[in-house]
């Protein structure tokens, strides 16, 4: 009998490691069609204050799902073009900019050699295989970034999603509703309703703090006298569309150029300040007051979580799994048998050792 259930465990482990890997699979095949089809859900939450604030002023809903997706779509493509036009001034000066990098690099190398001792020929050789691997990484950028840019405008389907979940919203509602029996239609519409208000702060409050790091990356790097402030600026800024890596990783490029191309190490020194004062601000203070703390997913599962979408779908990906996964973890917090889960998913349950911003005050004030 116990070989028999030792048998029926192991036969359980195995389908669920098949279904995981076959859904693993089976997700990065269809990523051509799921990542258009989830960030259609996404933007449709995004666009539907104004579907409804149409709506409630007499606009039939046909027309007011079209407004929206056309305002939408004219932010999109005005936003592209001028990304667009920055990159190719940024590609035109390149040759220059090539230049200055190498001349910092021959300064920095001398330096380095008369402090170390360490022959200039070694710290030579470093510097061009340095500097020609990073200009031509530089120059395979360009179509990469043009083929991506025409996706993003060209995906026909993406607009037809939005309108189809403006429209069917209520069907949709309906039809989850009646799946479900009657004794849990309430809990159901629970659900439901806290889905649709997190993800529609986090879609809402992500967009704002993206534009409001464009224009303070942007009136920065002017004051600094970094060069093109405004395309450093804004991609920069697109990068905080991913949790917790987004102001690093979007601080990589402004700093190699200041660090390559600028004349003088106080623009290294100046980017880098900012951009720890500007992290420690917008983690603790812009992000949770705009966003509210929706979410409340547990840093180390969001860390997994973006490791895992980058994975299966890429840059696409990363931007996709934080709603996704909190998505799941409002219905595993309502459903009884998964609550564990949902427990695994939040924040709670570590505040006695997390730090306590107001205790520490009293502290100090008392001090």
């Amino acid at each position: 009998m116990k070989s028999q259930s030792g048998y029926g465990v192991l036969e359980k482990i195995t389908f669920f490691l098949l279904f995981i890997v076959l859904l693993i699979f089976g997700l990065i095949a269809a990523k051509p069609f799921i990542v258009p089809l989830f960030l259609g859900v996404l933007l449709s939450y995004l666009l539907y204050p104004i579907g409804r604030f149409l709506e409630n002023h007499k606009v039939p809903r046909i027309v007011a799902n079209v407004i929206a997706i056309l305002i939408a779509a004219g932010v999109i493509v005005v936003a592209v073009g001028f990304l667009s036009n920055q990159f190719e001034v940024f590609m035109k000066d390149l040759p220059d900019i090539q230049e200055q990098a190498g001349e910092n690099m021959e300064s920095l190398r001398d330096q380095l050699a008369s402090t170390i001792g360490i022959s200039t020929e070694r710290f030579a050789n470093w510097e061009k295989d340095v500097t020609e691997n990073l200009f031509k990484a530089s120059e395979q950028i360009k179509p990469v970034f043009s083929a991506t840019t025409s996706t993003i405008v060209n995906i026909g389907l993406m607009p037809v999603f939005i309108f189809c979940f403006l429209f069917y919203r209520n069907k949709f509602h309906d039809f989850i509703i009646m799946l479900v029996p009657d004794v849990n239609k309430e809990k159901a519409e629970e659900i439901l309703a806290q889905i649709n208000l997190v993800t529609r702060k986090y879609m809402t409050g992500v967009v704002i703090v993206v534009t409001i790091l464009s224009i303070v990356h942007s009136i920065t790097f002017t004051i600094i006298g970094l060069d093109y402030p405004v395309f450093f600026g804004v991609t920069a800024a697109f990068f905080n569309f991913i949790p917790y890596f987004g102001t690093l990783i979007g601080a990589i490029l402004p700093l190699s150029y200041a660090f390559l191309a600028m004349e003088g190490s106080n623009y290294v020194v100046a980017v880098l300040i900012y951009f720890i004062v500007i992290q420690f601000l917008e983690n603790n203070i812009l992000t949770p007051n705009i966003t509210g703390g929706y979410v409340n997913l547990n840093p180390f599962i969001t860390i997994i979580s973006l490791i895992f979408g980058s994975l299966i779908w890429g840059v696409a990906g990363m931007l996709l799994i934080i709603p996704i996964i909190a998505m799941i973890k409002i219905t595993c917090e309502n459903i009884p048998s998964l609550m564990p889960v949902g427990f695994l998913l939040s924040d709670r349950g570590t505040k006695k050792h997390s730090f306590n911003w107001k205790k520490i005050k009293k502290i100090f004030s008392k001090g």
